[in-house]
């Protein structure tokens, strides 16, 4: 098992990045890049602390009440400056309200 954030969008798009990828910055530094945003994934609206390998369970509930419940291990592992897939079918008029881990 090992420590990743999970990086889910407002279109559904989304990918597991592992904690490593993300380096310790000191005071007064900028911050890093996590996800490659475009027009087609929109913005990020979560960033979770997740376990790779342990089986843990996801929940992506839009506005309009649709949900999806799918594992960690289920969402592609892929680099800070890569782009995500897609991880949930969102309608147009809709959006990824939430995630719950």
């Amino acid at each position: 098992m090992a420590d990743a954030v999970l990086l889910i969008t407002k279109k559904g798009y989304g990918k597991v990045v592992e904690e490593t990828e993300f380096p310790t910055k000191g005071r007064g530094g900028k911050g890093v890049s996590g996800f490659k945003v475009t027009d087609d994934s929109g913005p990020v609206i979560a960033a979770e602390h997740v376990k790779t390998g342990a089986g843990q369970r996801v929940l992506v509930l839009t506005a309009q009440g649709m949900a999806l419940m799918t594992t960690v291990d289920d969402i592609s592992v892929r680099s800070r400056q890569a782009g995500g897939v897609k991880v949930m079918n969102v309608d147009e008029c809709d959006k990824v309200v939430a995630v719950l881990v």
